[in-house]
Parts: C-alpha cells; structure tokens; sequence
C-alpha cells in the first residue's frame, strides 16, 4: 500500500537565472525558517552560470529543482505555482533572503486575515555601498503594526508588498491569473496590484526580507522599458468599475496617472518623447502630481541634443567648482 504524500504548508518559489554567487544564501535563509513545513521548488529558468550545480549539492528532501527553457522571471514563478502542492505560495529571489520568522509570521497573519488575497512583510535594503535601509510605507501605521493595509491604492510610490517578501493563497490565482509572461518590468507589481483589486492584503511591519540591492544582474539595473503592464490593469479595472470596496476611485485613479508619469519619465530619458507624451496623455487628470507632470511634459518638448548640451555643461561646473552642497 503506498504512504500518502503529506501536504506542505508552504511552497516557496525561487526562480534562478545565472545567480551563482547568491543563490546558496537564498536557500539557506528558506532553510533556516522557524517554520519548517515547506517545500522549496526551484526553477531553472535556463541558467548557464553555475548556480544549477549549487542547488544540486544541498541535501534536503523538501527541495525540488526544476528546469525549463530561458523565459523569463515570469514564467518561471508560473511554474512554480504550478508545480506547487501547498496552499499558500511564497516567493523569494534568488539573490535576496529572509530572516528565520518569515514563514511563521504569514502563518499568524493568515490565522487571524483568512480572506486576505495576499500577506506581505517589511524588508530591510542593503544598498550597493552595503548601506542598510528599512524604507518606509506611506499609508501603513506606524511600526509595529500588523493587519490589512488601510488603501493600498492611496500612496504610488509606497511599496508594501515586494517579490521576495509575500506568500499568495492558490486560490487567489485561480481569480486573478498569473504573472504576465514577456513584460521586461514591473511584472510583480501588477501582480500585486491585480490582488489588491480584488482582496484585501494583510502586512507587518517586521522587517523579515533583505532586499539585496548590492546584488550583481539584477533586473532593475537593466535598461528601464517604456511601458508598464499596470497600467493596462489598472485602466481595464477603471473601464470595468468594478472597484476594491471603501476604496475612492482617485485613489486608482491616481495611482494609474503615477505609473503613466514614471513611464513618461523613463521614455524622455530613453529618447522616446512622443511615447513620453502619451503617457502624459493618459494621466492628463492628474491632481495629486501635476508638478511631475508638467516637469516631464516641458522636457519631452526639448530636444535631445540640448539635454546632452546641459549635461555636460553640468559635469564641468561640477569637475570645475565641485557639486552643489561640497566644499
């Protein structure tokens, strides 16, 4: 008679792409959990470093590799989510890590917040320099809090929930898809912006998650694209009107108008200003953050070959007489 296969309480994502140098920490922080009822599902995105091997070296049978052809952090949590067996699924990078009580504090939170569609904790930065940040959240009581974030919607450049420091219900996916395969960036903040949509979403403000900025090949020191896919959900949701309860529709409103104004911002560093001026376009409305606004309009109205004049009129003041503020 075959022994029934027991079900974990977590199952925890790593997606891995040619991050050798960290990987070992990341899964070591997944080990070191005060909450030892997991299972560690990490996936090979096509890796060509040595990573793959490192995983492979560390003996503990609630770890699975998987492995799939280069197609992005997207895919990859996809297929953890889909390869998972536990009900509540966490994610972590592959070069940041946890503190040991991160497991158990989403444990607390879902006991007490059942119907929350996600449960997010504090992290802690550590900046290129090894400089070692706790950020704050706009809009979240003050520490130490925990519960369901008040409005998620009310403060964009707040970013309570974070890619390596949340676990989502399975339930939840079922309801509001997966993670968008093929955008370049801001795929875990749709994501989470598609939840808070729909669900409430709990939080503490413990730092358990290190945020390694230090961290080589990481996506946000790539190239900044010119669109971001929250945008379209978050214009889909407005269009739709059905809308997060007690939630003002500013708030989304404005939510959306910020992330155009950032895009307008990457766009006109990028050289794109008619793509630049059509974000501005769509957050034309904006109240909260007319001032952005009309910054990015005025410079997508210069030409490009004039900032680079400005700039490097800028570097020789500053090479000749020193930055603003020195001595």
């Amino acid at each position: 008679m075959r022994t029934p296969v027991s079900i974990p309480t977590f199952s925890v994502v790593i997606p891995l792409y040619n991050k050798e140098r960290h990987v070992a920490r990341a899964i070591q922080s997944v080990l070191n959990q005060t909450c030892p009822d997991f299972e560690l599902i990490i996936v090979d995105d096509g890796s060509t470093d040595g990573g793959v091997g490192l995983v492979e070296a560390i003996r503990d049978p609630r770890i699975r590799l998987v492995h799939q052809e280069n197609a992005g952090v997207s895919a990859a949590r996809n297929r953890g989510i889909a390869e998972a067996r536990a009900d509540l699924i966490a994610f972590l990078d592959a070069d940041d890590e946890w503190l040991p009580g991160l497991l158990a504090t989403v444990l607390r939170l879902q006991a007490r917040l059942p119907d929350c569609g996600a449960y997010a904790v504090a992290r802690e930065i550590v900046e290129k320099g090894g400089l070692r940040r706790t950020p704050g959240y706009d809009g979240i009581p003050v520490p130490p809090w925990e519960g369901i974030i008040p409005n998620y919607f009310h403060s964009p450049d707040s970013y309570p929930v974070w890619s390596s420091a949340v676990a989502v219900p399975r339930r939840v996916f079922d309801t509001v898809g997966l993670f968008p395969v093929g955008a370049p960036f801001g795929e875990d903040t749709d994501m989470w912006c598609r939840i808070a949509l729909r669900y409430p979403v709990a939080f503490s403000s413990q730092p358990l998650a290190v945020y390694h900025k230090d961290a080589e090949n990481r996506a946000c020191d790539r190239p900044i694209p010119l669109e971001h896919p929250i945008t379209k959900t978050l214009e889909t949701a407005l269009r739709s009107g059905v809308l997060p309860a007690g939630i003002p529709r500013d708030d989304i409103v404005e939510y959306k108008n910020r992330r155009h104004i950032f895009c307008a911002g990457t766009c006109v560093r990028a050289g794109f200003p008619s793509e630049a001026r059509a974000h501005l376009r769509a957050a034309a409305s904006t109240r909260r953050f007319r001032r952005e606004w009309r910054f990015w309009y005025f410079r997508s109205l210069v030409p490009a070959s004039l900032l680079n004049v400005a700039r490097e009129v800028k570097r020789f003041v500053w090479r000749a007489y020193g930055r603003p503020g020195t001595l």
